[in-house]
C-alpha cells in the first residue's frame, strides 16, 4: 500500500503540466476565422452558464414586474372599492334627505291647506323600545302649547293623541297600541265603530255587528265622536273581514306609515279647530264682512 501511495505522489503534478500544455497548446492553435482554440472552449463553456442567468434573471424580473403589475391593481381597486362605498354612502344619504324634504314639503302643505287651524309641526325624537307599548317620543312640549290629549296627525293620516307632556317634549300614543282608541266610521257609510290597537303593526275595527256589511279595502275615517280627532280624517283600510260570535272581526292597515314617523303634526286646540277645507273660508269671509 505504501509503495502504490508513492508511486501515485507524482500524479497531481503531472496532470497539472499536462493541462497546462493542453491550454497552452489550445491558447497557440487558431481555428477559421482566426479565433484561437482556447476561446471557442471558453464560449463552450460559459455560454450555457450565461444563459442560464440571463434566463433566472428574465425570470426574476418578469414575476417582480407581475408581482408589482398585481399589487398595484390590488391597490386600485381597493382605492376604487372604497370610492364606490364612499358613493353608495353619498347616495343612501341624498336619498334620505330627498325624502326628508319630500315628507316636509307634503308636511308644510297640508298644514298651508289647513291655516286656519293651529297645527304645530314636531319631529319624533324617539320610539319606544318595549315591545308591547306603542309610543313615540316628539320634540314639542309644555312649552310649545301642547297638553294630553291633543291629536297628532300625519297628512297620510291619524297617529295618535298625546299622552304625557314635558317642558321640551311629549310622548305619543300611537293608534296601534293596545291602549288607544279611535271613534271611526265606514266611508261613503253610516256605520260607526272603534278602532283599537293590537300592540302589532295593525289595528282592529270593533263593535261592527255581524249583520253589517263592510268591504275589504273600505276606507275609515274618524267619525268625531271620541272628541279628540276632528271628523272625516283617513285612519285605515280593511284589510280582512270574519264573523264573530256578536261581532265582526276586522283587521284595518293604519292610513299613516307609523312604523317610519320622522314628522308629524300636533292640532294644538279643539277637534273643531280643523274644520273641511270648505268650511274654514266660508266662515272667514262671514267673519270679514
Amino acid at each position: 500500500m505504501r509503495a502504490f501511495l508513492g508511486t501515485q505522489r507524482h500524479l497531481p503534478l503531472l496532470v497539472a503540466v499536462l493541462l497546462a500544455q493542453l491550454f497552452l497548446l489550445a491558447y497557440q492553435i487558431k481555428t477559421e476565422n482566426d479565433v484561437r482554440l482556447i476561446r471557442r472552449w471558453a464560449v463552450a463553456v460559459i455560454a450555457p452558464v450565461g444563459k442560464a442567468v440571463n434566463a433566472v434573471q428574465d425570470t426574476a424580473g418578469s414575476f417582480l414586474r407581475h408581482y408589482v403589475a398585481l399589487y398595484d391593481a390590488r391597490q386600485e381597486s381597493e382605492r376604487l372599492r372604497a370610492e364606490l362605498d364612499q358613493a353608495r354612502l353619498r347616495l343612501q344619504e341624498l336619498e334620505a334627505r330627498a325624502a326628508d324634504t319630500e315628507q316636509l314639503a307634503t308636511l308644510l302643505e297640508f298644514k298651508q291647506s289647513h291655516a286656519w287651524a293651529p297645527l304645530l309641526a314636531a319631529q319624533v325624537i324617539a320610539a319606544s323600545p318595549a315591545a308591547a307599548t306603542r309610543t313615540v317620543l316628539i320634540d314639542r312640549g309644555q312649552a310649545a302649547g301642547l297638553k294630553p290629549n291633543m291629536a297628532v296627525l300625519t297628512p297620510d293620516g291619524v297617529v295618535g293623541k298625546v299622552m304625557t307632556v314635558f317642558p321640551e317634549a311629549a310622548q305619543v300614543l300611537l293608534i296601534t297600541d293596545r291602549k288607544s282608541g279611535v271613534g271611526v266610521q265606514v266611508a261613503g257609510s253610516e256605520l260607526l265603530g272603534v278602532l283599537n290597537g293590537t300592540g302589532g303593526p295593525l289595528c282592529a275595527l270593533e263593535y261592527v255587528p255581524n249583520e253589517e256589511t263592510v268591504a275589504v279595502g273600505a276606507t275609515l275615517l274618524t267619525s268625531g265622536q271620541d272628541q279628540i280627532f276632528p271628523k272625516g280624517l283617513p285612519v285605515g283600510r280593511v284589510l280582512s273581514v270574519g264573523r264573530g260570535e256578536s261581532f265582526q272581526e276586522i283587521v284595518v292597515q293604519p292610513a299613516a306609515r307609523l312604523t317610519r314617523l320622522e314628522h308629524v303634526l300636533v292640532l294644538a286646540g279643539p277637534p273643531e279647530a280643523l274644520a273641511t277645507t270648505a268650511q274654514a273660508p266660508e266662515s272667514r269671509r262671514q267673519l270679514s264682512r
